[in-house]
């Protein structure tokens, strides 16, 4: 009786530490900053049949900053640190796990595959962003998680259009192996 309790407070601090990771990237994310990008861009991609995850512009600059290059830089290093520290959380929760005497073989495995997991996401992660800047853009954040695939980008001149997207999307399916209606791709304006 004791041994499924310890194995359920194990699961349920799995479970809560990955909601926490979860909630933090989508309030990130989902922030009230965010608009909607061209109308038109999104009338082309619903005339085409599109099935492209949602296309969204993100405020990078604080309102009284005016948007500067520095700005911009300084909303993906922030974008960066707050996904490698949800991350840093998780994972030290998994491996507490992992390496506790009281945690069940089952709670063990489990963990340590969601540890690989992540360390999957994060070097997917990191090719994504390089091929994204390779490709042209300026600089680019991506964060993968088990259901949901968020790509934000320093749009080009005269700002993301649905070609772009529609590269972006193409790039990240091939790497991830994801529909493409996981993904969310942003502009930091």
């Amino acid at each position: 009786m004791v041994s499924i309790r310890k194995r359920g407070a194990v699961y349920g601090v799995i479970g809560l530490m990955l909601c926490v990771a979860v909630y933090l990237n989508w309030s990130y994310f989902q922030s009230p900053e965010e608009l909607t990008i061209a109308d038109q861009a999104m009338e082309e991609d619903a005339a085409a049949g599109s099935v492209y995850g949602e296309v969204t512009a993100v405020d990078s600059a604080d309102s009284k900053a005016g948007g500067t290059e520095k700005t911009e830089s300084d909303y993906f290093a922030q974008a960066r640190l707050s996904r490698q520290t949800a991350r840093d959380e998780a994972l030290t929760m998994l491996r507490e796990t992992v390496s506790s005497e009281d945690a069940s073989e089952d709670a063990k495995a489990e963990a340590g595959q969601q540890i690989t997991a992540i360390a999957g996401y994060t070097v997917k992660e990191e090719r994504l962003e390089s091929q994204l800047k390779a490709k042209g853009y300026t600089d680019a954040v991506v964060y993968i998680s088990e259901d949901t695939i968020s790509v934000v980008v320093a749009p080009p001149d005269g700002g993301l259009t649905s070609a772009d997207a529609a590269a972006i999307s193409e790039m990240v399916t091939t790497e991830t192996g994801a529909k493409p209606s996981m993904l969310r791709i942003s502009e930091a304006k």
